[in-house]
């Protein structure tokens, strides 16, 4: 090959190459920056209000994703004590929260209490038993009740809280094999809906603009304990930062209201 061809050749070739260089830099320019990940672990009843209270964090902070891995909080708790790659544990009670203090998961001083509960006993509106308070779940007309496992369900444990309050009563269920235990607090509420129990404990932010349940009785606190709602980020986060900025969106003014708009109560002091 003569000696101009192949001068030719290499001088196309570096062309290209130079090319295809400021090609893939124009691209680097250009392209959107990865958006950094935030994996929060939040408990079953949270899950419309984080919902929301996420679509607004993310609004502010358009580089910063929220993704939520929704559970009863006994189910979270095992995962992040399995090391599961999560950032920020939102739980429906304190205990499993203070479990993981104990295990040095969390920080104790980064615990956040944001956001109180009420416990309610309902039953579908149209039943032709009507239930007038807790004792009447005694009643033989009463087949099935349904709970959160008590194991992993904080509304399951506040029910059993409320019910233990008459020990009759609760043998007499447990005898019976009236309870029926459900993985969230959200399928005991789908267990009433679909009419499969006679009645169930929920949260009273379950039932918010639900036309198709009635309220049997709303339990005081001195029956269920204190029901709190803990926030915490936890000590092998990946994204500390980003967890501390949403757990601090979350208890900030804008977070507590969009709480309120979904029927939470602000913290018991």
């Amino acid at each position: 090959m003569l000696w101009w061809a192949k001068f030719l050749i290499i001088k196309y070739w570096r062309l290209v190459l130079i090319s295809l260089a400021i090609a893939f830099g124009l691209i680097a320019c250009f392209s959107p920056p990865q958006k950094q990940v935030c994996i929060v672990a939040i408990a079953a009843s949270l899950g419309d209000v984080m919902g929301e209270i996420q679509t607004e964090f993310e609004a502010i902070y358009p580089e910063m994703d929220i993704q939520a891995n929704i559970a009863a909080s006994g189910t979270l708790q095992r995962q992040i004590e399995q090391q599961a790659p999560l950032d920020v544990f939102a739980s429906a009670a304190l205990e499993p929260v203070e479990n993981l203090v104990k295990q040095n998961l969390i920080q104790a001083s980064a615990v956040r209490i944001f956001a109180s509960n009420q416990l309610v006993l309902i039953q579908a509106a149209d039943s032709l038993i009507k239930l007038n308070s807790l004792q009447d779940l005694a009643q033989s007309s009463i087949k099935k009740i349904a709970i959160g496992n008590p194991k992993t369900v904080p509304a399951g444990q506040y029910a059993v809280n409320a019910l233990g309050r008459s020990p009759d009563l609760f043998n007499a269920l447990q005898q019976s094999n009236k309870l029926v235990f459900g993985e969230n607090v959200r399928q005991v509420l789908t267990y009433v809906l679909n009419r499969d129990v006679d009645a169930g404990f929920v949260y009273q932010t379950d039932i918010l603009n639900q036309a198709d349940v009635r309220v049997v009785e709303a339990l005081e606190t001195r029956l269920t304990g204190d029901i709190a709602y803990a926030i915490a980020p936890l000590r092998n986060a990946k994204n500390p930062e980003i967890a501390a900025t949403f757990i601090e969106f979350v208890t900030s003014k804008k977070g507590q209201a969009t709480l309120k708009k979904y029927g939470f109560a602000p913290p018991r002091d």
